[in-house]
């Protein structure tokens, strides 16, 4: 009788041939094949703990799942697939030998990204709205109709500053989406979608065109 493969064979052949699993082989076919996998038998990457691993390896909030993180992350499907590979096997590895809580100490240790001027902007941004500090967040947006909004509400104090201490603790990602390197997008905690931001002048702003249409459409429910 044939030996089972172990769940890291299993990876290394289906990442290695990914069409003979599924008719395009890409990448969220793939992931999609794994993660059915791994709901109907206990593997590894079974539970959240992968995820987390996953988010704070490429620094980000912990609210991610882990085929959002890596698809983010790379340019195309055969470079998501190679990484999927990589940080799976990776996971396994060092899950034999350390605590969930050693495991993410160890990838927070060695994944720690300096925050530039961008993120420093969105940071303060985001505090701004929990507060509805007008003069900051006109001070940080770019032009945008109808963004009164952004400052029409605001939490209580006490809640505004718990809601600050817990996103102030999470990493936030930034990802290019213009060549030139002028457009970026922002992946915060406690944000159903990215956030774009825009270099005017040599000083980074936030679009709020979609965080606009957000707050339009939960008033108007």
């Amino acid at each position: 009788m044939d030996k089972k493969p172990t769940f890291k064979e299993f990876i290394e052949h289906i990442c290695k041939r990914p069409r003979m699993f599924t008719l395009g082989g890409t990448f969220n076919e793939i992931a999609a094949f794994i993660m059915g996998y791994s709901s109907g038998n206990t593997t590894p990457i079974s539970d959240r703990t992968f995820d987390q691993f996953v988010c704070l390896k490429n620094s980000f909030p912990t609210n991610y799942v882990w085929t959002y993180v890596i698809k983010e992350s790379t340019k195309d499907d055969d470079e998501a697939i190679s990484l999927m590979e990589k940080t799976i096997i990776e996971f396994i590895t060092l899950k034999k030998t350390m605590t969930d809580e050693e495991l993410f100490q160890h990838v927070m240790k060695n994944s720690l990204v300096e925050e530039g001027e961008a993120e420093r902007i969105f940071r303060a941004f985001d505090q701004a709205l929990l507060t509805g500090d007008k003069e900051t967040i006109e001070s940080l947006i770019t032009e945008c109709n109808g963004a009164e909004i952004l400052w029409s509400d605001s939490y209580p104090k006490d809640v505004a500053a718990k809601l600050n201490e817990i996103s102030s603790n999470q990493p936030i990602k930034r990802i290019p989406i213009s060549e030139d390197g002028d457009r970026i997008k922002i992946i915060a905690q406690g944000w159903p979608f990215g956030i774009e931001m825009r270099l005017v002048n040599g000083c980074w702003k936030v679009n709020p065109d979609k965080i606009v249409e957000l707050r339009k459409t939960n008033k108007s429910a």
